[in-house]
């Protein structure tokens, strides 16, 4: 084959006719030169026969091992002639195409090595006083995964980043850990030494807490119309047994400062609220940011709730926090009377919606009938809805008169007698008992020590019982000697003494 394309050679096949290869016979034309002069070998050409052909083969072959030279031209007539001709730089170029494909072939390397790194690895940015948010976004973005530690730092705020544990501008492999410590602020457990607040304006207050970043001290300033504007007022700590001298920065404690009073301007007209409800007066100082209040009055003419009158009038100007009054109406008034204008019969027969309880008790001082006191003011007024008290009025039974009960009571009757007649009414009659032989029913009052004059109020008597032991009791009844009829009062009853035999 190769003897075949051979005759394809440019100094064969270059569009010119060739010459016609000589015959055996002829004579060998002398080598031709180059032009340098050096004589070309020439190959005296043979019958092309196959042990010639095998031959030709092997010993091309054999050269081109030992000169490691390639053909350049080879010559091959149409009638089997053969023409080699060797160039002499075939080494150096077979050399520089060595070393090319080798060069080529190790920047191609680097090349995927380098593009393969840049696919598998991403630039770490600077994430030093960054927030945290922003280092898991590119982390997100990225393909790598962000691991946070935590530390307290008085410097860097909440979750901004302190440190990473690869620095900024370095390369990480996508899928990687990058390490971030982010802070926690300020530690709270820190024991901060607290100014005296008492001798600071609100002003330099607010800067202290800005500079220690005591966050849980809350700086409230107030109006208030006593304290100037910028003075401390109070200060107070949600744990009331917090100790001041040991504060820490987790200790929440709210400090006061006043603003000074608050002036507003006088720009809202009252409106007439007379003979409307009171629902509408406070809806109205509601709305005006007013202060509201409420008074109510008797009226005759006007319906309960309804307003009877307000202060400032209808026009005037108030401004916001101004008060604003309203009397309001709790209808007909019902008045407890004057009872001292009234006997006994009369306050007793008295119609009134307020209820009346009319009671006598012995005075020495007042006369028999006479008004000695009414429990409830007289002139005062209620109203329908207002809880009615029970009015207890008192008259004068004037001085007790101690009656004559010799056999006409019996020891039994002596508790409730003197407490009815005496006691409940004021009068407070002790007595002693002793007992005698006598005719008389056993028990029967016999004796007393007095009866029949008037007494004190407080007074002390002796009674004298039967015992009933002796025959042919007496009957008659001793008179009384007509006196001024006593007035009823209450006695205290005195323990009676027993002196049986």
């Amino acid at each position: 084959m190769s003897d075949f394309l051979s005759n394809f050679s440019p100094d064969k096949y270059d569009g010119k006719k060739q010459e016609p290869t000589p015959t055996p016979q002829e004579k060998t034309e002398p080598p031709a030169q180059d032009p340098a002069g050096t004589a070309k070998p020439v190959v005296e050409s043979t019958p092309e026969t196959t042990g010639s052909r095998r031959e030709n083969k092997q010993n091309n072959r054999q050269a081109k091992d030992d000169s490691q030279l390639d053909t350049n031209k080879q010559s091959v007539s149409r009638f089997g002639q053969e023409e080699t001709e060797f160039d002499p730089t075939y080494k150096n170029k077979k050399r520089k195409k060595i070393i090319l494909i080798t060069t080529l072939s190790l920047l191609l390397a680097v090349v995927i090595g380098v593009v393969y790194y840049q696919l598998t690895h991403v630039k770490v940015p600077d994430f030093k006083a960054t927030n945290l948010a922003e280092a898991r976004t590119w982390g997100n973005e990225e393909g790598v995964t962000i691991k946070v530690e935590q530390a307290y730092d008085f410097e860097m705020e909440t979750n901004q980043i302190i440190d990473q544990d690869v620095a900024a501008d370095k390369k990480i492999k996508k899928g990687a850990t990058l390490t971030l410590t982010a802070s926690l602020g300020p530690d709270p457990e820190e024991q901060l030494a607290l100014p005296d607040f008492a001798d600071m304006e609100t002003e330099a207050a607010k800067q202290w807490i800005e500079d220690n970043k005591a966050e849980n001290i809350s700086l409230i300033e107030q109006f208030d119309d006593t304290v100037k504007a910028n003075a401390f007022i109070k200060q107070e700590a949600n744990n009331k047994e917090l100790d001041l001298t040991a504060y820490r920065r987790k200790d929440r404690l709210s400090v006061y400062y006043s603003k000074g009073k608050e002036v507003f301007e006088k720009d809202i007209e009252v409106t007439d609220f007379t003979g409307k409800t009171k629902a509408e007066a406070a809806e109205w100082a509601k709305k005006n940011e007013l202060t509201y209040k409420e008074e109510t009055v008797f009226s005759d003419s006007v319906a309960v709730d309804l307003v009877v009158s307000q202060e400032p009038v209808k026009g005037s100007k108030l401004a916001k926090k101004d008060t604003f009054l309203v009397k309001v109406s709790k209808g007909e008034a019902m008045t407890v009377p004057d009872f001292s204008q009234y006997t006994i019969e009369e306050a007793q027969g008295l119609e009134s919606k307020i209820p009346i309880q009319v009671s006598t008790i012995y005075a020495t001082n007042v006369s028999y009938g006479s008004f000695i006191s009414q429990s409830v003011e007289s002139g005062k007024e209620y109203g329908e809805g207002d809880t009615l008290p029970t009015v207890q009025v008192v008259y004068s039974l004037g001085q007790p008169y101690l009656k004559d009960i010799r056999f006409q009571a019996t020891e039994g009757d002596l508790p409730k007698l003197f407490f009815d007649e005496y006691k409940s009414k004021g009068a407070y009659v002790y007595y002693d008992i002793y007992y005698v032989d006598s005719a008389e029913p056993k028990g029967t009052v016999v004796e007393m020590s007095r009866y029949g004059e008037f007494i004190p109020l407080e007074t002390w008597i002796t009674i004298g019982i039967s015992r009933g032991n002796l025959q042919g009791a007496a009957t008659n009844v001793p008179e009384e000697t007509p006196t001024e009829t006593p007035v009823e009062t209450p006695v205290e009853e005195a323990d009676s003494l027993d002196s049986a035999e």
